[in-house]
């Protein structure tokens, strides 16, 4: 229907998996900030952002062989959105957080697949 009525569309989802199937192009956020975008076919077969690659490992592949043996977790509590910690607001729970992180919000950095995130400097 997209393509022979020529649509534009902004799907908002919290189901990869209904994502995955309706989107060409996805963007992931953290506490209301883009971390990461790309295509579908590039966010599910080489994530960048550490929170993009913990959505995805628990994201539930239909297929058990194609499932991921290591699971990401985010450890800590979720920050208040209202009261955002200072920098990068993925930093309280990221394992690949950096002293600039707690200072700075890192900017989006790709043309095609864009990531925030000092640790892929």
């Amino acid at each position: 229907m997209q393509q022979e009525l020529n649509l534009t569309y902004l799907f908002i989802g919290h189901g990869l998996g209904a994502v995955r199937y309706i989107s060409d192009r996805i963007a992931v956020m953290y506490l209301g900030k883009i971390v990461e975008i790309a295509s579908t076919a590039d966010i599910f077969r080489d994530p960048k952002h550490p929170y993009t690659k913990a959505l995805l490992s628990a994201y539930p592949a239909p297929n058990p062989r194609l499932r991921s043996k290591e699971k990401l977790v985010i450890q800590g509590d979720l920050p208040s959105p209202a009261n955002p910690p200072s920098g990068r607001r993925f930093h309280t729970r990221c394992p690949l957080a950096k002293a600039i992180c707690r200072e700075q919000e890192p900017e989006l950095k790709g043309r095609e697949h864009a990531a925030a995130c000092f640790a892929l400097d």
